[in-house]
């Protein structure tokens, strides 16, 4: 029992320090210096006078799809485990090709805070045999 309330509060921990993350992003431009937010300004129009409904169509989308895993992994669910394994090995690329990154420090610390805590999930999804038993239970 303890294990699976483990589990849950790092998927809650997660899913907080990404939230807290994508806030601080939106709040704390004016953190940065000058240069820099010029610079985000610049990038951040450019992305969007190009394909700003695909752009929205494909977030959305993924939103939808990490909440439907979040409850699913919530509840033990095998297909759960599936769909957030996929939408991880589907966007760890986009980390690659992405370019450069600017990040105001709060932002980065939760952001990796997060990237830590799922990393700790998909472990605990597959290597811990009590978890691991209860994705594969028939329900």
């Amino acid at each position: 029992m303890l294990i699976t309330t483990l589990f849950r509060t790092i998927l809650i921990v997660g899913l907080g320090s990404t939230l807290v993350s994508i806030i601080a992003s939106m709040t704390l431009i004016d953190t940065l210096p000058l240069i820099l937010q010029e610079y985000l300004t610049q990038v951040e129009n450019e992305d969007m006078s190009t394909n700003i409904a695909i752009l929205l169509s494909v977030s959305l989308s993924v939103l939808i799809l990490l909440i439907i895993s979040t409850i699913g992994l919530w509840k033990f669910k095998n297909w759960a485990r599936v769909i957030y394994i996929t939408l991880v090995v589907i966007f760890f690329p986009f980390y690659l090709i992405n370019g450069a990154i600017v990040m105001n420090p709060l932002e980065a610390m939760f952001n990796d805070i997060s990237f830590i805590l799922e990393g700790i999930l998909i472990s605990l999804m597959f290597f811990n045999p009590k978890i691991n038993e209860k994705f594969n239970l028939k329900s």
